[in-house]
This record gives structure tokens, sequence and C-alpha cells, in this order.
């Protein structure tokens, strides 16, 4: 009786997997979130999602987008020289970092209109190395059809997140600086955790060899020539939102806002972000042998529509009432934000997944170009905070209906590279 309610298709199973993994692991944090509503307050978070913000949006340049190439070499033997080449750029990108924040650092502060960056500025380079040294492994893994560790690793960094952030919290007056080190100290565990299960793989099997490192380098150089632009921009169209409320409205928004991305991040990274790891090898294989993935790329549309319909409609209807209940009287406000922007989280939660056929189908200048077009539009309803003061409301929802629109193109786009050379 247990092997027949066992999936039978191997997408299944990864992506049953990979879900176990992630649920246990969103679930930790999210479980901690009414406590740290209640050890920082709105303006402490609205000043951690600023830091969060800008690693994120320069984490995209740390390996130069080679670790995206990590599952496209037939050989294993070529992977592993891309995990190296991308761990050696990010040394090269974190040590610049480190430089620029040290010569200018007072004229970034100065620049952002934010002083209280000031104590936390030269993290940013340790987050940088950190997630540069993460992702390739991550990948590497993903190739390996090692999907039980890559949902260990999950569950490793959102408990040593949530732990640390807690227990600083518990016993400190760092205010937005113990939500910052939390995430570090979570960073610092997970490479460790990931870096350990790749050398016991790899060691004695492989060796670092530059000329073949040079050699791949060139092969896949439109991963830097046209993915480091491209993600850049994706990045900060993501993440300009935690940046520009802290610097045009007030750090309370900033915070409820990246209470939202919390929340709704719970079932977009659990079952988003299994369905696309698992996509994107299956599809990967199939486009390699057939020339075409349509319909794995059908089937995995057809699960993400089935998945998103009842959770997201829940929320649209009841997330004021959910916010209000779980973290405070405080914090109905997120509920009302989270429910503006339901549908354009619904849609990023079904298109991002499908978004790997830009790498699988080798559509890196087409995804350049939807890219910019997505970060040109993430300015315009700031422009219209700066120059006409429109209320957050009207702005909120003028953002959920420009992002919906551009999620839509993408899932056209996508659906077309599928067909490859037919």
């Amino acid at each position: 009786m247990i092997k027949q309610l066992k999936p039978k298709s191997e997408f299944s199973r990864n992506v049953i997997n990979l879900i176990t993994g992630t649920t246990i692991a969103q679930a930790i944090p999210f479980a901690a979130a009414p406590i740290l509503t209640r050890l920082y307050s709105p303006e402490e978070f609205g000043m951690f999602a600023f830091y969060s913000a800008i690693v994120s949006i320069f984490a995209v340049l740390a390996t130069a987008r080679y670790e995206l190439a990590i599952v496209l070499p037939k050989r294993k033997s070529d992977a592993y020289q891309i995990v190296i080449l991308s761990w050696a750029i990010t040394t090269i990108i974190s040590f610049f970092a480190f430089l620029f924040i040290w010569l200018l650092d007072y004229h970034i502060v100065r620049l952002l209109n934010n002083p209280n960056i000031a104590q936390w500025l030269y993290w940013i380079p340790i987050s940088i190395f950190l997630m540069g040294i993460y992702q390739p492994l991550y990948y590497w893994f993903n190739r390996e059809k090692e999907y039980k560790h890559m949902a260990n690793s999950r569950i490793v960094q959102s408990s040593a997140l949530a732990a640390s952030q807690i227990f600083i919290g518990l016993l400190t007056k760092l205010s937005a600086s113990g939500l910052i080190l939390g995430q570090l100290t979570a960073q610092i565990i997970a490479s460790f955790y990931m870096g350990r299960k790749f050398f016991k793989n790899t060691y004695g099997a492989h060796k670092p060899h530059k000329l073949k490192q040079l050699v791949l380098a060139k092969k896949y150089i439109n991963f830097p020539k046209f993915l480091l632009v491209s993600h850049t921009m994706n990045a900060a169209s993501r993440q300009l939102p935690n940046i520009f409320f802290n610097i045009l409205l007030t750090a309370s928004v900033a915070g409820y806002y990246l209470l939202v991305q919390r929340v709704i991040g719970v079932p977009m990274t659990v079952v988003g972000g299994a369905i696309g790891d698992v996509f994107r090898q299956e599809a990967s294989q199939a486009y390699a042998e057939r020339g075409e993935c349509k319909a794995e790329y059908k089937s995995t549309l057809k699960k993400l529509l089935l998945i998103s319909i009842a959770p997201f409609a829940v929320f649209f209807f009841k997330a004021p009432d959910l916010f209000a209940m779980v973290f405070g009287a405080e914090c109905r406000e997120a509920g009302e934000y989270a429910r503006i922007l339901t549908p354009m989280f619904m849609l990023q939660f079904i298109s991002s997944p499908l978004a790997n056929m830009y790498l699988i189908a080798k559509k890196q200048k087409e995804d350049l170009y939807l890219n910019s077009l997505i970060f040109i539009f993430t300015f315009f309803p700031f422009l219209l905070v700066y120059y006409f003061s429109i209320d957050i409301t009207r702005m909120l929802y003028m953002f959920s209906f420009i992002y919906s629109f551009l999620y839509l193109i993408n899932l056209f786009m996508t659906y077309r590279f599928t067909k490859g050379a037919l």
C-alpha cells in the first residue's frame, strides 16, 4: 500500500523531496516571525530589508552568473571546474567591494540618505562572499540530483537564521544589526554545510585546473555577457522597493513590505522553488536530447496553476485578518499591503520556476531585454510618489498591476522557447 501511494514519476518524487525539506525550512522562520515582530520594531525590519536589498543586488555580480552553467556540461569534471571558477570570481568581487566601501564609505552613506547604515556597511562584502560560495554549491547538487542535500541546506540555514535572530534579540540591544548579524550567522553555517558535502563527494576525483577554467569561462561567456546585466536588473527590480520605501517613505512601510515578502514567500519558496529546481534539471535533459521540452513545460505550468489558485484566493480575501491574528494588531496594515499585491505574487509564483527556460534554451539576450523592461517599469510607481506624492495604497495597486502584466509577458516568452528548433 505504501509503495502504491508513492509518486511513480521521478519528477514528482524529486519535487516532493524538495518540498518536504523546504517546507520545514520555511516553516521555521514563519513560526519565528510572531516572536521576531515582538522583539524588533517595523523600523528595524525596514533597516534589515534595506541591507538585504543592497546585498541581494550586488551578490548577483559575485559569480558573474557562471554558477548557472554548472548544470549544462555533460562531463562532471567540467562542472567541477565551473564551481571553482565561480568561487575565484566571488573572492575577487568581494575584495573589490570591501575596497570600494573602505574608500567611499562616507559618500555611500550620504548618497543613500541613511546614516544608520554606517554601522553595518562593512558587513556587505562578507554577505556577498558567502552568497557567492553557497550558490555554486546549490547548483552543483541540483546537477547531481542530490535534492536531499539541497533541502537539508535550506533547513540548516533557516534554523540558524531564526535561532540566531531570536537569541540576539533577547540578549542584546543591537536593533536592526541583530537581524543582520543573524543572517550572516545563517549564511556561514549553510555554506559550511554545503561545502563539507561537496568536498567529501569530490575529494580525490577532481582537482582545480586553471587552463580548463579559462576554456570553460570562454565557452560560457554568454552568462556574464548577457545574464550578468540581466539578472542584476532583475534583482534590482525585486529589491528596489525595499530601498525606495526607506528613502521616499518610512522605515516602517519598508518593514511591513518585508513582512509581506516573508509571509507570501513561504509558498513561493517551498513549492515554486522546488518545482523550479526539478524543472530546470529535467527540461535541460529533454532539451539536450530532443531539442525541445514542450511537454515538460506544460506539465509544470499545470501543476503551478492548480497549486496556486486556492491559497492565493484565501490570502486575497483574508490577509489583513491573518496578519493581525498572527503578528499582532499593529501588523494589519501589512495585511492590507499583502492583499493588494496578491495577484502579482501569484503570477510571480507561476512564472518564476518556468523562467529557467532562458537558461535552458540559451536565450540570454531575450532575458536581458525583459529584465531591462521590468527594471525600467519598477521606477514608475516610485517616481509618482516622489513627484506627485500619491499615497501608498494607490502606489501599491499600480505596482501590482505593472508587475502582473510583465509576468504574463514572461510566461508567453518562455513557452515559445520550449519549442526549440521546431
